[in-house]
């Protein structure tokens, strides 16, 4: 507030400012500060302050402060609407307060109305915990939500369905981060076309009716989940599926229409001559690998691109004995007929590799390319790890693949200095990646 200069009007200068550039001043200050400016002004108070709880955004040192601060500017505007909140405080490692928010998530996601927004087309979330949707009084009314990326957060197997069911016009699911709380996913959805579970494990992943899903892609899938056995995949119709990954050894039991993978038992009917790329994790040590593997890509005899993936850690345990020659003259129409591109994600040198590398290329009549994602291994400690291999170890490594030996006169072996990035499925259309992809790139 001001005075007029000799004539002693007083003069209200900011509040005749503009209510949006208002509005963006305050936005700039602490929820407690700027608080604290809107009793200046019943105008403030009643009509600029809750245009600031649209984009609810709230900062202080300590999570207790901050969690009474944002109850107390709620309850001082109870019909104030909400479009997007944030919550930050400093954290403290010695911290021991208990992390209680008072019901205020439940206030903000209440006056937000996430699952009443029929024009939400994407569903962002980061951490906390997802509404019950299958006991929530607003029924769901979400029909133009086409993507639904949850990072870090809780949601229960019934009402991950449930979210499902009623996004018919959903066509990316994103679920990363260990707090999923969700073991057993159903999926039926006849939009559905990506499917991403970054960092998830489930006990059961059942892709009932995804007529349009063309992607499914588990960097983990592969892992024992939380009950201490395999994951069960079981596909019944999903007829334009084109990648799939990460497939291993480890799963409980791997369904397909009529074909069965079992630790125990295999066996293949149905086909699936949809799928183009294929992503395995390779448990080499296991006895019956090799056969595990040639199996499953009699599974999928149209594939066009395999990802080879295997164990990361720095000490190796011996490969199983197996030798890939009793396989020469077994038919693998894949390999035979399709198979263009091979990607060993991680690749140390080990025989198993060499070897696998030599049956591909010296029966891939079509293959066009073959990247080896080297990654060293030091002393098997620490020393050295993870440093890129030098060009004499990259030379001696193309001698003892027998490249002249190649089915494919034009296929071309590419070195790189480091291992695959794990986020590559979901990156690599990225132009930013297409143009940095190929800067680790032997020149030898």
């Amino acid at each position: 507030m001001t005075a007029g200069v000799g004539g002693g009007v007083q003069l209200d200068r900011l509040s005749n400012l503009p209510d949006a550039l208002l509005v963006s001043i305050l936005s700039r200050l602490r929820l407690d500060d700027a608080t604290r400016c809107s009793v200046l002004s019943s105008h403030w108070h009643r009509q600029i302050f809750p245009l600031l709880l649209l984009n609810f955004h709230a900062s202080m040192p300590r999570h207790r402060d901050v969690i009474q601060a944002a109850n107390s500017v709620l309850a001082a505007h109870p019909t104030a609407p909400v479009r997007s909140f944030c919550i930050r405080w400093n954290f403290r490692g010695g911290d021991k307060e208990p992390a209680d928010d008072g019901g205020l998530l439940h206030e903000l996601a209440r006056r937000a109305s996430v699952l009443a927004w029929a024009s939400l087309t994407r569903l962002k979330a980061i951490s906390g915990a997802f509404p019950d949707t299958t006991t929530s009084a607003a029924p769901l009314n979400l029909p133009r939500l086409a993507e639904i990326d949850l990072f870090g957060v809780t949601i229960s197997s019934d009402s991950l369905h449930a979210l499902l069911s009623h996004c018919t016009a959903l066509e990316r699911l994103r679920i990363c981060g260990t707090g999923s709380g969700c073991t057993s996913f159903h999926v039926q959805s006849p939009s559905l076309k990506m499917l991403d579970t970054d960092g998830i494990s489930f006990d059961d992943l059942f892709i009932q009716y995804a007529p349009n899903l063309e992607w499914v892609n588990g960097r983990y899938m592969y892992l024992r989940s939380a009950s201490m056995r395999g994951v069960h995949l079981k596909v019944v119709h999903a007829p334009k599926l084109e990648l799939l990954g990460y497939l291993g050894m480890s799963f409980h039991e791997i369904e397909i229409g009529e074909t069965i993978f079992t630790k125990d038992r295999i066996r293949v009917k149905t086909l699936m001559p949809s799928l183009k790329t294929l992503a395995i994790q390779v448990s080499y040590t296991c006895t019956g690998y090799i056969n595990w593997i040639v199996q499953l890509l009699k599974l999928f005899p149209c594939v066009q691109t395999l990802h080879i993936k295997s164990d990361a850690w720095s000490v190796v345990q011996a490969a199983a004995r197996e030798s890939w020659d009793l396989l020469r003259d077994v038919p693998c129409p894949c390999v035979d007929n399709h198979l263009e591109k091979v990607v060993f994600e991680v690749y140390r040198g080990h025989e198993w590799q060499r070897e696998m590398a030599k049956f591909l290329h010296g029966r891939s009549r079509f293959l066009r390319v073959m990247e080896f994602h080297c990654l060293g291994d030091g002393d098997g400690i620490h020393k050295d790890y993870g440093k890129p291999r030098s060009k004499e170890w990259v030379r001696k490594q193309q001698e003892l693949l027998c490249l002249d030996s190649r089915a494919s006169r034009d296929a071309h072996f590419l070195f790189f200095r480091s291992q695959l990035v794990s986020n590559h499925f979901n990156v690599c259309d990225d132009e930013w990646y297409k143009k940095k992809y190929y800067n680790d790139l032997y020149q030898v």
